[in-house]
């Protein structure tokens, strides 16, 4: 039960974050609110980090883990390739923060692959 109100309030901080960004003053922000909202996110990614890092009591557990890994990779991948082929396709500018992010995920994933098939 404490798993899933965590889970939950998680998705309300981001919610109430996104909200904030996109329907109210997320263009003309003053310096306050973008430090408030900065620290904000930072406490949330730490927060999203520990997902799941929990004692892991069996193997139906890891499965779990792995599969949310791994669904997470994929709905970051998907969201990166998106805003790439739309700033290419409508803005006709790429925001290199995006090639970073697609190409820090794939470098992270072979390395850890390479590691991990090696450390026997």
């Amino acid at each position: 039960m404490k798993k899933i109100i965590y889970y939950l309030l998680l998705l309300i901080f981001i919610a109430l974050i996104s909200g904030f960004l996109l329907f109210g003053q997320g263009s003309n922000m003053s310096m306050p609110q973008m430090l408030g909202v900065s620290a904000f996110l930072v406490l949330y990614t730490v927060a999203m980090s520990l997902v799941g890092e929990t004692g892991v009591i069996d193997e139906r557990d890891i499965l779990h883990r792995n599969l949310a890994n791994r669904s997470a990779l994929v709905a970051g991948l998907i969201i990166f390739c998106v805003g790439i082929l739309w700033q290419i396709f409508i803005t006709h500018k790429i925001d290199y923060w995006l090639l970073t992010g697609l190409v820090v995920i794939n470098l992270t994933k072979i390395i850890s692959l390479i590691f991990l098939d090696n450390q026997k």
